[in-house]
């Protein structure tokens, strides 16, 4: 099999021959896509790259709090900036959501109360009395979630015997056991080593006039903790709480000979990853609270590493809404040197995109066609993504592909032991149009592909960071009620994973493709769509499946399924000519929309209309219109919504930068299907 990495090929959409029931101004367009274009390339860091703001739930900047408190290492203007933050978002109801527009949450309630009792408010307080009443209106204390239940454990709150139980002799089973870490997805895996450490040292840290009692509903002789999940009495969930219970009791037994060295199998790879990887704030927490549980002191190089990479994600500003970019220009390149001036508001994020953001916005920049592809602002983001590319033979994907040849890359700064395949997509997409010379760029391109091919799963699709990676039992143990624990094949990686080999000039009639596409026909939602696990949700995966069948062309064995997928699409249109989708189609497994139309999901959608060969339909034109006026005077367009996924009915992202480069990014594959 050979692939050619021609930088000349184009695929156009298909023109339908129907002709536009009106047209959209040529002039406006225009103006739009160079306002649009200057304004993203302004927004360019000087090292070359984009990096714009993730903005979450505030449970993120609460834990951050409770970290503080649990090393005995409070900042305080950072547990000020946190406290302004996490007071800023509170909902009317006293709540705290999920995302914007979201009801309020039980456990992200609890979870800002209790940080700002530990920040010294008195339970009396308007906002505390606020968030007490509606956590005793929706169940109380017993009702939260299991992350929630270790946070108050670590504090004395409630005894570790409520939470579910993880031996850590799992660091002792080899890749080939049945069962063993790398079974689980990367980001479980990455919070579930240290917690084998937490969960079995069960830490405790006393506090001084808090006990969270006046959030029980009952009395102490009455109060029944809720099982971490709903199940019925022949059920899997339910043998595994029993298991559960088992387990807790063999934990009694007080000669364990091997527990010493499997803590220090726990530590060593915490540390290990830690040295290399930006990761998610719930490992890099929990990594810092098993180093302090395993005796390690506060100025440890190693809980002093997870504290800068935790303060390296917050951002401060002094407005109604974080800043679309975490660092200031004036300010760079210390980032995380930002949060010690004095600031009202400080903005604890989850993680962090650069190597995410700076292909989209390239690909955007350059289908815009306003900037010449030589244009050395550009050649320098690609030059800096080929600086990002991920060698490390030993990453965690390793062990589910032991035959795959390292390459790839990964969301952040730097993390070498989790490329993850979207990404790869991304930036492999990106180097492919731009024209740095093939000598500086192939060798790298070519490993990220080789890596990307052997990702593919036995099922046809791809996952995003291990291969074959679905272990549905993994999902029903007590401790994963938020059941995100695996990571499978995907519509919306496997669309994006076919687009890119098919432009590197792979053939329909290959093996790799014919197993993807077969993937594809097998998870059509029978209204049409299809489902995305990273954006959200229904119309995000149609987008990404639909741009992936187009590059087939006449090879296109899906056509029938195609149409139908563009017939949902008309008709989820809003009045406005907008689109939008809420996360709660997540939980209600079926589509439904934001209360308005949301930029990013318009574009995601008119995206899949011109991909559909539907360019000219009214349902794109109107999409079209809809960008051009919410577009503003610098070519930005404003949304306050969730469209990205992280654990789908948990846990939400507010990309900022999807509103720059994806609307973007559809006018100008509208205008090029019109030309």
């Amino acid at each position: 099999m050979r692939i050619n990495l021609n930088i000349d090929k184009e695929i156009s959409p298909k023109k339908p021959l129907v002709p536009p029931p009106y047209s959209v101004p040529s002039d406006t367009l225009n103006n739009v896509l160079k306002l649009s274009s200057n304004t993203l390339l302004n927004l360019q860091h000087p090292d070359g790259y984009w990096w714009f703001t993730l903005e979450a739930n505030e449970t993120i900047g609460a834990e951050f709090i409770l970290l503080m408190h649990f090393l005995g290492e409070v900042d305080p203007p950072i547990q000020t900036g946190v406290i302004n933050r996490i007071l800023q978002v509170q909902r009317e109801d006293g709540s705290w959501g999920l995302y914007h527009t979201a009801p309020g949450d039980l456990s992200a309630t609890v979870e800002c109360y209790f940080s700002l009792r530990l920040a010294g408010f008195s339970p009396d307080a308007e906002p505390l009395q606020k968030a007490k009443k509606f956590i005793l209106e929706n169940g109380g204390l017993t009702e939260v979630r299991v992350f929630t239940r270790i946070h108050l454990a670590l504090f004395g709150l409630i005894p570790w015997e409520l939470c579910p139980i993880m031996p850590p002799e799992m660091m002792l089973l080899p890749p080939w056991a049945p069962v063993n870490i790398y079974h689980f997805s990367s980001w479980a895996r990455a919070s579930i080593v240290p917690l084998l450490v937490i969960l079995n040292k069960k830490p405790v840290v006393k506090l001084n006039g808090i006990n969270l009692e006046e959030l029980y509903k009952e009395p102490p002789g009455q109060r029944k903790w809720a099982p971490s999940r709903k199940t019925s009495p022949l059920s899997i969930e339910r043998l595994f709480l029993v298991i559960d219970k088992g387990l807790k009791y063999l934990d009694r037994v007080p000669f364990k000979p091997w527990r010493p060295y499997t803590f220090e199998k726990a530590i060593d790879w915490v540390w290990e990853h830690m040295q290399k990887t930006e990761d998610i704030y719930p490992a890099l927490a929990y990594g810092a609270m098993a180093f302090k549980a395993f005796g390690l002191p506060n100025d440890s190089i190693q809980i002093q590493t997870a504290l800068k990479a935790l303060k390296s994600f917050q951002q401060k500003y002094d407005s109604d809404s974080p800043p679309a970019l975490p660092f200031s220009k004036e300010e760079v390149p210390s980032p995380w040197s930002l949060v010690h001036s004095p600031s009202p508001i400080i903005h604890q994020q989850c993680c962090i995109s650069p190597v995410w953001d700076t292909p989209w916005a390239l690909v955007a920049l350059l289908e815009a066609d306003l900037i010449k592809p030589h244009d050395k602002r550009l050649l320098k983001a690609g030059r800096w993504l080929l600086s990002k590319e991920v060698t490390n033979p030993n990453g965690d994907w390793r062990f589910k592909n032991p035959e795959g040849i390292a390459g790839g890359w990964s969301f952040e700064f730097k993390n070498e032991y989790f490329p993850d395949v979207d990404d790869t997509i991304e930036v492999l997409t990106t180097l492919y149009f731009l024209p740095i010379p093939e000598e500086e760029k192939k060798p790298a391109m070519d490993r990220g592909l080789a890596w990307l091919l052997s990702m593919q799963n036995d099922d046809g699709g791809w996952g995003a960071f291990d291969k074959n990676n679905d272990l549905d039992l993994l999902n029903k143990i007590p401790f994963s009620d938020h059941g995100a624990c695996l990571d499978p094949s995907t519509p919306d990686i496997t669309g994006r994973a076919i687009e890119l080999l098919i432009k590197l000039g792979m053939s329909a009639e290959e093996k790799i493709i014919k197993k993807a596409i077969r993937f594809l026909k097998k998870s059509q939602e029978n209204f049409g769509g299809w489902y995305g696990r990273w954006g959200v949700n229904y119309i995000y995966g149609t987008w990404t499946v639909l741009t992936a069948l187009q590059t087939l062309g006449k090879e296109n064995p899906l056509v029938k399924e195609s149409r139908k997928a563009c017939q949902w699409l008309k008709s989820i249109q809003n009045e406005d000519g907008g689109f939008s989708e809420s996360p709660e189609s997540y939980v209600k497994k079926k589509f439904l929309p934001y209360p308005e139309s949301v930029p990013s999901q318009t574009a995601w959608a008119v995206m899949g209309l011109v991909a559909g060969g539907e360019a000219y339909s009214l349902a794109a034109q109107k999409g079209i219109q809809f960008l051009l006026d919410r577009a503003d005077a610098d070519g930005v367009w404003e949304e306050k919504y969730s469209t990205g996924t992280g654990f789908p009915g948990h846990f939400y992202i507010r990309y900022h930068g999807y509103r720059y480069y994806f609307p973007l990014l559809a006018l100008a594959r509208y205008k090029k299907a019109i030309s």
